[in-house]
This record gives structure tokens, C-alpha cells and sequence, in this order.
């Protein structure tokens, strides 16, 4: 009985441990410490949100480093001049005159954060009389040989604080490696002078590349913080991401972002004193408990008792039902064992009445085709005695088109009367030759038959009258109903365990839409039924049904037509895929 737990049971014991067992165990301390941590995350997500602004904003004001390198570099006159271009005192006075100096000039002055501006250059004559300019050789030791000029790096100050920090990026001279000049971009500490003033209350730190850059507002308790916080700090630990750690022990809020990729690190740390770090009473958990446990009565009662009514209203639908078609259940599906329940009703109603329908049809198919079969149960002798008669006749009368017309159609009619239903191809091709003789004598010099076949033993079989309907529509919808002369091509083909029957012939062919029709019912057998005209096609779907019967879905079947060129019918069967 309690072999398998179904999600009903295991919901109905999920509740229980939730809104009965464990709320009343520990419901006023989880209170608590909730409303507690709701707290704390909504004023550190604030915190947040505020230091992701802040950190936007120093980001945008150390990026105008490369922006300025960018307008240097996009100075076609700068480059000329890096690059040796202009040799002459004059040429080079000119030069910075008319397209430079407007440019260093306009930066320096623009940017109150930018205390210096200096372009070391390989260029010795233009270092020694350019202003702005500095020959590379004054480099500091080590710089030009950095790798990291390629993209720019950044560094303190030669004498700490005083001198601020300082952008180095070299021009680039491809496909030389070496740079025909560096910028370094010197800026003063007022970006983080305007950033601690907006944050009176805060004591704020800068390091760059683990060397402390700035300082502010340093105090007693502020140091205690950072103190605890050094070993990240120095280890390189910090994350590039906003960061912000509650110090129980120092009772402030330490909060640190990375800039530049991880080069600067700012460390703001703000005391806090009552907003994070007190209690509530537990008065106010204790009445939320007992509201919670009410609430829980109320959704459990719900739980258990609204599966039976939808179990029972399935039961009334399903006891509604008649003898002849079954209806859906249109309540609404819940997300549990009933709700799998009506959908599996649902779906059984629609099998049902779909094979109830299949089997009416099928009865009234089956009827249909005896009744067909009972007005063509005319003896054949009759028909075979006939056309010996005439036969006879005709060569007695000297009339040899008869009588070679009657004997072929004498070996037709045996053959289509044949209880066989897989021939041997030769026969099928002898057939159609009987075919193709009796058109060439009815309608003499209208058309041409170029007969290209592959040599077949008795072991390769076909379904009967695959070549012959094939041939035979050619005839029905082109020879027969054009005045002009048709070429036909019947080839059969053998490659490997596959046979290949095609049928081209030329005239006025299948139009576009009638050639889509034609795939179209081919695809969806169950619209033939709405054709009325006599031109449908029926002898291309015989095809196609009879292939199916034989060989499934193991054959290949299709007819492509150029209207006024070339009409193509082409059928692929494999020997060992027929189904009985």
C-alpha cells in the first residue's frame, strides 16, 4: 500500500515539517534572525548600489587617460614627428605649431586632475625644443623596457603622495617593436580628494599595485579596521568586484571595488554605530509565529481536501459519458497526480474517438471495395476466347495491326488478371513493350521510345504495373493530348542492392501549381478525396501507395516537370525491403 509515495503524500509531509513541526520549535528565533538579516541585506545593498555608482565614477575619470592617449595617437602630424618624418628645426616647428600644440594644450588645460603631460620621444631635435616634450632617454629606468606599454600601465609617483600617479602607454610603429615615443600622463590626487570629500565620514584608502597611493579622514578606529583587513590586501586577494564586510569588531563597514582591472584597489571604511549591529526583541517574532501557524492550518486544510473534489468532479464527467463519443473533461488541471490523471483521460477520449472514426471508415472502405470487386468478378476465359477470336479473324482478313494488337493486348489483359504481386522485372519490362507496340500502331509516327536497360535475373522483383502506370501516364497526358512530337526515355538502372526506374518524356508537361498539388497530395493522402477532375493524378498516387504497401517507407518516389521541356518521373526500390 505505502510501496510508492506519490508527490501528494510527499506534499502533505513537506507541509506538516514546514508549517507545523519546525515553526513551532524555532519559529521565533528563524523570526528574528530573518527580519535581522532583511535588515542588515537591504542597508548593504544600498551601501551597494551607491559604491557601484562611486566606483563608476572614478573608473570614468582614470579611462580619460586612454581617451587623451587615443587623440594623440589619431594626430597624423604627431606621428610624422615620432616616426622621424620631419628632420629640419623648421619643419618640425611647423608641424607642432599647426596640428600639436593646439591638442597637448587643450588636454592639459581641459583636465584639473592632470598635473603634468609629457611625450618622451626618440625624436631628439623635437624633445629639445618642443614644449610638452622630453627626449626618451629622461625616462625613468626601466620604463621604455617594459612590456606593458603596449596597452599602458600605471604608477606611483617618484616621491609618493606629492607626485600623485602617473599613465605610461608608447606609440605604436608597426611592424617595428620599438616606440618611437611615450606618453606619461601625470595626475595629481585630486579625483580622490573630490571623492573622500563627498564621503565626509568615511576614512578612505587608494593603493596602487599593492603600494598605498592616498589616504583621508584616518582615525583610531578606521585603522583597527583596515588592520584586520591587511592580509587580503597585501596577499592581492582582492576581488575585482564590489566588496562589503561588516566588522563586528571594529563595528564598521569596510567596503573596497578594484579599478582599472584590478591596478587600483579603494578601501572606504565607515563607522557605524546602532544601524547594523543592534538587536530586537523577540516579542515581535512570538506574534508573527502564532499568525504564521494560523495562516499554515488554513493552507494545509486547502491542500488535503481540494485533490478529492477535482477526483470527484472527473468521476460525475466520466459517468456523463454515452455509447458513441467521449468528451474532454474542461475543469481546470492542477499541478498533482489528479491534474496527471485528467490530462491522461483527456488524451485516451481523443485515441478513442479518432480509432472509432478510422474504424468507421475502414468499414465503409472495405465495403465499397466489395462491392467493386463483385462487378469486375467477370470470367477472363470470356475475355481471353474474344480476343483469340479476333486475333484469328484479323490474320484471316490479312489484317496484321489487328491482329498484333489484339495479341498484345491479350498479354496484358493475363497479366494484369495475374494473382501475382511481385513479377520479375523482365516481365514488367516485357509489358510495357506490349504497351509502348500497341501505342506505336495507334498513333504512328507521333512519338519515340529510347529503351535503355541494364541487364536483371528472375531474383530482382517489383510490384506489378510499377513501369507500366509509369509509361502509361506519359501517354494519358502528353502523347495522347499533344499535336506535337514526343521524345520518351524508359530507363532502368542498378546500383548495388537498388533498382531505379525512370520515365522522362517531353511535351507540355505539369504546370508549377499543379506540379505542388501533386507533391502536396502525395504527402497527404487523406486529401485526395476533394479532387473531381478527371485529369487527378490518380495513377501517380497508385503508384505511390502501392511502393508504401510493398516496401513502407524504404523506396524513393518522385516527379519533377519544366513545363514545355521535360516532364521526369523517377521510382528507387530496394531488393531486400519488401514486407511480405
Amino acid at each position: 500500500m505505502f510501496s510508492k509515495i506519490t508527490r501528494l503524500q510527499t506534499r502533505f509531509f513537506i507541509c506538516y515539517m514546514l508549517a507545523i513541526f519546525i515553526p513551532i520549535m524555532f519559529l521565533s528565533s528563524v523570526i528574528y534572525y530573518y527580519h535581522n538579516d532583511q535588515r542588515t541585506k537591504e542597508y548593504l545593498n544600498e551601501k551597494r548600489n551607491s559604491l557601484i555608482t562611486e566606483q563608476n565614477y572614478l573608473e570614468n575619470q582614470l579611462d580619460s587617460a586612454q581617451i587623451y592617449f587615443n587623440q594623440l595617437k589619431s594626430n597624423y602630424e604627431l606621428q610624422k614627428l615620432l616616426r622621424g618624418f620631419y628632420t629640419t628645426e623648421q619643419e618640425i616647428v611647423y608641424a607642432y605649431n599647426s596640428q600639436i600644440y593646439s591638442l597637448l594644450s587643450s588636454i592639459f588645460l581641459y583636465d584639473p586632475n592632470l598635473a603634468d603631460l609629457t611625450i618622451y620621444a626618440e625624436n631628439q631635435k623635437a624633445a629639445e625644443i618642443l614644449r610638452f616634450f622630453e627626449p626618451i632617454s629622461a625616462l625613468a629606468p626601466g620604463i621604455k623596457s617594459r612590456p606593458e606599454l603596449i596597452d599602458g600601465f600605471w604608477s606611483v609617483g617618484d616621491d609618493g603622495k606629492s607626485m600623485g600617479f602617473s599613465f605610461y602607454i608608447g606609440f605604436p610603429n608597426p611592424p617595428m617593436t620599438v616606440f618611437p615615443g611615450i606618453a606619461r600622463l601625470n595626475y595629481n590626487n585630486n579625483i580622490f580628494d573630490s571623492y573622500a570629500a563627498a564621503n565626509p565620514e568615511a576614512s578612505v584608502y587608494v593603493c596602487l599595485n599593492g603600494k598605498l597611493l592616498y589616504e583621508s579622514n584616518s582615525s583610531a578606529q578606521t585603522a583597527m579596521c583596515l588592520e584586520n583587513y591587511k592580509e587580503q590586501l597585501g596577499s592581492g586577494s582582492l576581488e575585482s568586484a564590489v566588496q562589503i564586510i561588516p566588522d563586528k569588531q571594529s563595528r564598521c563597514i569596510l567596503s573596497s571595488f578594484a579599478l582599472n582591472n584590478g591596478v587600483f584597489q579603494v578601501i572606504k571604511i565607515t563607522p557605524e554605530a546602532g544601524n547594523i549591529f543592534s538587536y530586537r526583541p523577540f516579542l515581535l517574532s512570538f506574534l508573527v509565529s502564532i499568525f504564521i501557524l494560523f495562516c499554515a492550518s488554513i493552507i494545509m486544510f486547502l491542500l488535503i481536501f481540494r485533490p478529492f473534489k477535482n477526483i470527484v468532479r472527473l468521476s460525475e464527467h466520466m459517468n456523463r459519458q454515452n455509447n458513441h463519443t467521449l468528451a474532454p473533461y474542461s475543469g481546470k488541471l492542477s499541478k498533482d497526480e489528479t491534474g496527471e490523471l485528467i490530462l491522461s483521460f483527456n488524451k485516451m477520449t481523443q485515441r478513442i474517438n479518432e480509432l472509432s472514426s478510422s474504424l468507421l471508415n475502414n468499414e465503409m472502405q472495405l465495403k465499397n471495395a466489395q462491392i467493386e470487386a463483385l462487378q469486375a468478378q467477370l470470367n477472363p476465359h470470356f475475355f481471353y476466347g474474344t480476343l483469340e477470336s479476333i486475333r484469328m479473324i484479323a490474320e484471316a482478313s490479312h489484317q496484321e495491326l489487328i491482329s498484333d494488337i489484339a495479341f498484345s493486348f491479350g498479354m496484358l489483359m493475363r497479366y494484369s488478371l495475374s494473382r501475382e504481386y511481385l513479377v520479375p522485372v523482365s516481365r514488367e519490362i516485357d509489358m510495357t513493350q506490349q504497351y509502348v507496340s500497341i501505342q506505336e500502331k495507334r498513333l504512328v509516327n507521333r512519338f519515340s521510345v529510347d529503351w535503355q536497360l541494364c541487364g536483371l535475373d528472375d531474383k530482382w522483383r517489383c510490384p506489378k504495373f510499377v513501369l507500366f502506370s509509369m509509361v502509361e501516364n506519359v501517354f494519358s497526358h502528353n502523347v495522347s493530348k499533344c499535336r506535337g512530337y514526343i521524345r520518351i526515355v524508359i530507363k532502368v538502372e542498378k546500383e548495388g542492392e537498388d533498382l531505379t526506374f525512370t520515365v522522362s518524356n517531353t511535351g507540355p508537361g505539369v504546370s508549377p501549381q499543379r506540379l505542388n498539388e501533386l507533391h502536396y497530395l502525395l504527402e497527404h493522402p487523406k486529401e485526395r478525396d476533394t479532387l473531381k477532375s478527371e485529369n487527378n493524378g490518380r495513377s501517380i498516387f497508385n503508384i505511390s501507395d502501392r511502393l508504401k504497401l510493398f516496401y513502407g517507407e524504404g523506396y524513393y518516389f518522385t516527379i519533377e516537370s519544366e513545363e514545355n521541356v521535360l516532364t521526369t518521373c523517377s521510382v528507387r526500390i530496394h531488393r531486400h525491403l519488401i514486407n511480405f
